[in-house]
């Protein structure tokens, strides 16, 4: 037996926080999650396997393009025609709630509803695969649903998906799990989705994250891909083959003597000519210095504005090595995460106009009358505190805090 295990496709992804990189360049990066997909299913025709199993998040935004869309029915109808099966259970991106297909998926693909279910395949070799999972009714599922799971059947291969968390103890929001309950249903293979990182949490059986397809931020460094899964005697045996367009990396630069911008740039061309990537490579780069810069050459170098006018002047060499410098910070500052989701101009825009005293009396109310409260309303630091609530509250809702964890 043969299979591909993939998650967390997220097409249709905006990279809206790279709105600043040369157009082709930019062109490139909002394609990366089709690419990085496609290899997935270039691979499973190549390898002649004989299902695929899509653990959740096929989608960035519940609001699936048309491009997304017809995107996914060709990949699919690619695999019809070399007749093999698809598995899919959606997740907490592209939950069942907000399935608004313009087109329905060939009679290859079978798609989880809501309540755990098993479908049971017979391969050409006469082995048998019973293959357990559901789909997110809605954006959150709060409650473990490994109960619902049933214990392994009577057939050659029982595998199950699942898109969620381990349960830390605290609140839960992506169906929460143990590997110890995972164990106890006996089954050969669970591929997981959700987390980004791939990882295995149990050698035999695998317990395997399978990762994110493509990087989406510089919180996502690292290769992304997908697993091949291959059946030895007894056991089955994932191996990740590597499907990402491109890649993030953080690196750090130490510069003993160098005290001005003109000597970094200068030292930044020397590291890029040293350190040529084999893969196009969206880089941060963290500046350790000994001697401080000027408040000048500070000011530029935290505005962006330096930044902005190296890499104007820079292409050449950054495509020579196969990166792009799209942030510069000293050891001192904090490194700016760039967010997929949500374009953090755009945000303080808007939460300059909108977090304003007299938008909050308004808000409130009376609340805002009462004596004891009113004074509060008016404070600059009462302002902080709820745009930086609601902040946390959007991230939540966007499902970002939790679908980056390692």
């Amino acid at each position: 037996m043969k299979f591909i295990h993939a998650a967390d496709l997220h097409l249709d992804s905006p990279f809206l926080g790279l709105q600043h990189l040369p157009n082709a360049l930019l062109t490139q990066v909002r394609e990366s999650t089709f690419r990085a997909a496609t290899r997935v299913f270039d691979r499973a025709l190549a390898e002649k396997v004989d299902f695929v199993l899509l653990t959740g998040d096929l989608f960035d935004r519940a609001e699936q393009s048309i491009a997304a869309q017809a995107y996914l029915f060709k990949q699919f109808e690619r695999l019809n025609d070399a007749h093999i099966p698809i598995f899919i259970s959606f997740g907490n991106h592209d939950y069942l709630a907000d399935q608004h297909q313009t087109v329905s998926y060939p009679e290859n693909v079978t798609v989880f509803g809501a309540q755990v279910s098993t479908h049971t395949l017979t391969l050409t070799s006469g082995e048998t695969v019973a293959i357990s999972g559901f789909s997110y009714p809605q954006r959150w599922v709060a409650t473990d649903q490994t109960g619902d799971f049933p214990v392994r059947a009577a057939t050659d291969w029982h595998i199950g998906m699942l898109h969620g968390a381990v349960n830390s103890g605290g609140e839960a929001h992506y169906a929460p799990f143990t590997v110890s309950e995972l164990l106890e249903k006996r089954y050969d293979y669970w591929a997981l989705g959700h987390i980004h990182q791939h990882q295995c949490l149990n050698q035999q059986p695998p317990v395997i994250y399978a990762g994110n397809t493509q990087g989406r931020s510089v919180k996502e460094a690292g290769d992304r891909g997908a697993y091949l899964v291959t059946s030895d005697e007894q056991t089955l045996r994932p191996t990740f083959f590597s499907t990402a367009e491109i890649l993030w990396e953080t690196c750090q630069l130490t510069l003993p003597e160098t005290d001005t911008l003109t000597a970094i740039s200068q030292q930044l061309v020397t590291w890029l000519n040293d350190h040529a990537a084999q893969r196009l490579t969206l880089t941060t780069v963290v500046i350790r210095l000994a001697q401080q810069l000027s408040d000048e050459d500070t000011a530029q170098l935290a505005s962006g504005d330096w930044l902005m006018l190296w890499q104007r002047t820079q292409q050449r060499v950054m495509r020579a090595a196969n990166r792009y410098i799209v942030a510069v910070v000293l050891n001192d500052q904090p490194v700016k995460i760039e967010a997929p989701q949500l374009d953090e101009q755009y945000w303080d825009q808007g939460a300059a106009s909108v977090f304003t005293p007299t938008n909050l009396q308004t808000l409130f109310g009376k609340l805002a009358q009462e004596p004891a409260l009113a004074d509060w309303f008016v404070q600059q630091q009462t302002s902080d505190e709820l745009e930086r609530a609601a902040r946390q509250q959007l991230a939540r809702l966007m499902g970002e805090e939790d679908d980056h964890v390692s």
